[in-house]
């Protein structure tokens, strides 16, 4: 018998930009990489770095940096409308270039000890109207989660680096430390 969430693997966007407008977009050193790669901005325009207060992201989670001022972390610069790159008609301007966590999305997934999807869900982190008319395979979800760790695990570890200097630098020092 199919388990319950396999349904989900029938899964088709919309296209209503609801997952653009609401949430911050947390990025890695390599999602700036490829934005900056397609639009030509300095790694400064394309992201921002967000207080504990202005996202639902603990604490506990990986990601936050020290910064001179106070906690803060990294995600996709935003406008009253939402990510920078939500185009008039509500489709992603960087599409190719996007960042892993946005192609991932909105895919919630948890995997077995031997590295099996155990458990697929849609995340709930904003309205989305989705169809299940579509066709993703467990293969490219996988693929996908497999490619956001290899992305996140190096920068969480420069993140930890960081961290562990004696005194906090500024945004751009962090930048800097980036590559950028």
């Amino acid at each position: 018998m199919a388990q319950e969430w396999q349904n989900l693997l029938h899964f088709r966007c919309t296209c209503c930009g609801n997952c653009c407008r609401e949430p911050i977009v947390l990025v890695t050193d390599e999602d700036i990489r490829r934005v900056i790669h397609r639009t030509g901005q300095k790694a400064a325009e394309v992201v921002d770095f967000y207080k504990p207060s202005e996202i639902a992201w603990g604490k506990d989670q990986p990601g936050w940096i020290q910064l001179k001022v106070g906690l803060r972390i990294m995600g996709l610069r935003r406008t009253e409308e939402g990510c920078q790159y939500l185009g008039e008609d509500d489709l992603c301007t960087i599409y190719e270039h996007r960042p892993v966590t946005c192609r991932r999305y909105p895919f919630d997934v948890e995997f077995g000890e031997k590295g099996e999807i155990q458990l697929l869900s849609i995340s709930n982190s904003v309205e989305c109207p989705y169809e299940l008319d579509g066709y993703q395979t467990l293969g490219e979800i996988k693929a996908l989660c497999t490619w956001e760790e290899e992305e996140e695990n190096p920068y969480y570890e420069k993140i930890e680096a960081w961290n562990a200097q004696k005194k906090s630098g500024t945004k751009k020092k962090f930048l800097k430390c980036l590559g950028f």
